[in-house]
């Protein structure tokens, strides 16, 4: 794991010593026509019940050089910047869980969601972003470009994720203001933006914040949830005064496979593969398990009890 910072790094050889890819592998890079070339294309189908026939593009590096120069570029970062409690996503010991922890037992919970959130990122604001780190703009721009693709910080290689937050630190702090105005909490999960108090930002005030930082929201805009009902932050529930809780459909879902694979064992997953369930394998099942205990650990300690 590199130490090295931004500042330690003044030229491409001494970025290339820096993440141990050749200088001129990196310099194939910035110069491609296409950068397109150098991934594999993998669509993910959303999740959602208003998300069917909706797909996420991920985008995996076709060779290991590039990986490595990405995870490399993403730890030179992380080793340059801070980022405080109201960042959730990305983060080391930051979660969905810590995220909703933030708004726990709130008056109004107020969610929003950035459209298209890594492809709107682009090439000129990853540079202008790196440069506000303290960063030379001559490094910065090859930092910025051997981060995108063809001009975008598309989702799925390794550096996208801390990039996209320090893109969104400008964004963030106009948020905390925000927050700070209206005496609520605010957290940002990747494109996930949450408020919760007795009297958080509307969605005019918010719009208004991403449209400025060259963002736009989904279409369905801003989402309001108030206490005495549902409310949920990050898939969890927060209505609960000592804990984020796994949504109870979710449970009662995962009660009910644990207990086929219990009876039947794994031919259930052959049976079950042509229904609509949330893990028709066992992968997928063991999966689910395993976040769950990071949420409930005592309620995924008996679906493993069930499935072992």
């Amino acid at each position: 794991m590199t130490t090295t910072k931004l500042l330690d790094i003044h030229d491409l050889a001494e970025l290339s010593y820096a993440v141990g890819v050749r200088a001129e592998l990196i310099e194939e890079y910035l110069t491609a026509p296409r950068q397109v070339d150098y991934y594999e294309v993998i669509r993910i189908a959303k999740r959602g019940r208003n998300r069917k026939g909706e797909y996420r593009q991920v985008y995996k590096a076709k060779s290991n050089w590039l990986s490595q120069l990405h995870r490399s570029i993403s730890m030179i970062v992380t080793n340059s910047v801070e980022f405080g409690e109201h960042v959730q996503g990305f983060l080391n010991g930051r979660s969905a869980v810590s995220n909703a922890k933030l708004h726990m037992r709130k008056d109004i919970v107020v969610h929003a969601d950035i459209k298209d959130f890594f492809n709107a990122i682009t090439e000129a604001q990853v540079c202008q972003s790196i440069m506000s780190l303290g960063c030379a703009q001559f490094i910065a721009s090859i930092i910025a470009r051997a981060c995108t693709i063809d001009g975008r910080l598309l989702q799925g290689t390794r550096c996208s994720p801390v990039i996209s937050n320090v893109v969104c630190r400008n964004l963030d702090l106009d948020m905390l203001e925000l927050a700070r105005a209206t005496k609520s909490t605010f957290s940002r999960y990747a494109d996930n933006i949450t408020f919760s108090g007795k009297a958080p930002p509307n969605k005019e005030n918010i719009e208004a914040v991403v449209n400025a930082r060259g963002f736009i929201l989904q279409p369905k805009g801003c989402y309001v949830q108030y206490r005495g009902s549902r409310q949920f932050v990050t898939g969890l529930s927060v209505v609960d005064g000592v804990m984020p809780r796994l949504p109870k459909q979710v449970k009662k879902k995962l009660r009910l496979i644990a207990y086929y694979v219990k009876k039947y064992g794994d031919g259930h997953f052959e049976f079950s593969s042509g229904n609509h369930s949330i893990a028709p394998t066992r992968t997928q099942l063991e999966g689910f398990i395993a976040y769950a205990h990071s949420v409930e650990p005592e309620f995924a300690k008996k679906l493993w009890s069930m499935v072992s």
